[in-house]
């Protein structure tokens, strides 16, 4: 893989970092200062979540990290973090194929420990220690000097979660999409030329892996899988693994691919149109954001959907 494009490529001063990343705060260096610019918690609205929001300054920094990063040309495979891709794109690379298999990593920035990050920097982006001690310091976060609004919460997420890395890649870095496939590069990679020896197609979207032939997926090649991720310390969520028979509608990353493979929106985001129209009445400014948000969505997936409701959410 080629990094030399990437400007942060052989990076050894801080002046030079300091004017790619627009970094006016030397305190950004420090990740202890980093730290405290973060607000942690556990998100219960549907499934337990660890949210880790950090400032709007780190957040901006990171964002222009992720612009530099997003100069290194990533295999065909990797659908997250990369300009010009999204979600929808990475389900319609599986369209027309009538066996599916999905797994989800488990926890899986919070289970990228730092050391992984740093050698990243330091081994294939040929950066100086300081340097790499640095990004490592913006795009990883340590829970042990962060405050935290719920201790008890968080500590019974790790267990539950049978997390041990408490100073790992930020859940809510702009960065960390791409980055958490460029620091596990090698296990992805075997993950890919597993699927191509057996004619299978995969893709990755951050923690989703999603695998789709033309023909059944075998039980060997799924316990090759879970025996690869578990040999690079990750785990596969086992409430999450879905397999897709040719004869049902595949749900990948957020898109409904019918039986014969072509997208349809999900009944969900058609039941949510439906409940903000009646909101619709009680805060019109809200509501025909969120509503406008929502057709977004759904034309994505079908264009000549709720065209004229589509309209009226756009006028001012």
């Amino acid at each position: 893989m080629n990094y030399t494009n990437c400007k942060i490529y052989n990076l050894k001063s801080k002046k030079s970092l300091r004017y790619l990343l627009k970094i006016t705060n030397k305190n950004s260096f420090n990740q202890k200062d980093i730290a405290m610019e973060y607000n942690i918690y556990i998100d219960t609205k549907a499934k337990p979540r660890l949210v880790e929001a950090p400032s709007y300054s780190v957040k901006q920094i990171q964002r222009s990290l992720k612009s530099q990063l997003s100069q290194i040309k990533v295999p065909n495979y990797v659908f997250s973090g990369v300009k010009g891709k999204s979600y929808y794109d990475n389900a319609l690379i599986h369209k027309g194929n009538k066996y599916v298999y999905k797994i989800d990593l488990t926890a899986f920035f919070p289970c990228i420990p730092r050391e992984y990050v740093y050698l990243f920097f330091i081994n294939e982006l040929k950066t100086s220690p300081d340097i790499a001690n640095i990004l490592t310091n913006l795009t990883t976060v340590d829970l042990t000097l962060c405050p935290l609004k719920n201790v008890d919460k968080v500590e019974s997420f790790y267990m539950q979660k049978k997390l041990k890395n408490s100073n790992h890649l930020a859940t809510g870095s702009p960065a960390s999409p791409i980055l958490s496939y460029l620091v596990n590069r090698p296990m992805f990679d075997e993950l890919y030329n597993l699927s191509s020896k057996n004619n299978i197609v995969m893709t990755i979207y951050a923690d989703d892996v999603t695998f789709s032939c033309a023909n059944k997926i075998n039980y060997r090649f799924k316990t090759m899988v879970n025996k690869i991720v578990t040999k690079y310390h990750y785990m596969i969520s086992k409430s999450k693994v879905k397999t897709y028979t040719k004869n049902y509608p595949k749900l990948i990353t957020g898109v409904v691919l019918d039986r014969n493979g072509n997208p349809i929106p999900r009944n969900s985001m058609r039941l949510k149109v439906i409940h903000e129209l009646t909101e619709l009445k009680l805060n019109p400014e809200k509501s025909k954001k969120r509503l406008q948000g929502l057709l977004t969505a759904i034309r994505q997936v079908n264009p000549g959907q709720y065209q004229n409701l589509y309209k009226f959410s756009k006028e001012k």
